[in-house]
């Protein structure tokens, strides 16, 4: 399995996302997760994450997995909040 830690990077900060109302979330995602350097076209990406809460920042990675080429992107999260 290769890890493609550069695929989507963070360019700018954002606040804690406990902390933004839902609305505002994916506004601020947008302008923050961006393509990175590894590309991933034609892959079947598998993303991670400790903690899914409303799932904004999970689809905005997947977002711009797809936008860059990926085939297939799914998520595992450890622990979803309530």
């Amino acid at each position: 399995m290769q890890s493609l830690a550069a695929a989507a990077v963070k360019t700018t900060a954002t606040p804690q996302m406990k902390n933004v109302p839902l609305h505002e979330r994916a506004p601020l995602l947008s302008a923050a997760i961006q393509a990175g350097t590894d590309a991933v076209q034609g892959q079947r990406i598998l993303l991670t994450d400790d903690l899914w809460e409303t799932g904004s920042t999970l689809r905005r990675v997947a977002e711009v997995l797809g936008q860059m080429g990926a085939t297939e992107v799914r998520a595992l999260a450890m622990t979803r909040t309530k």
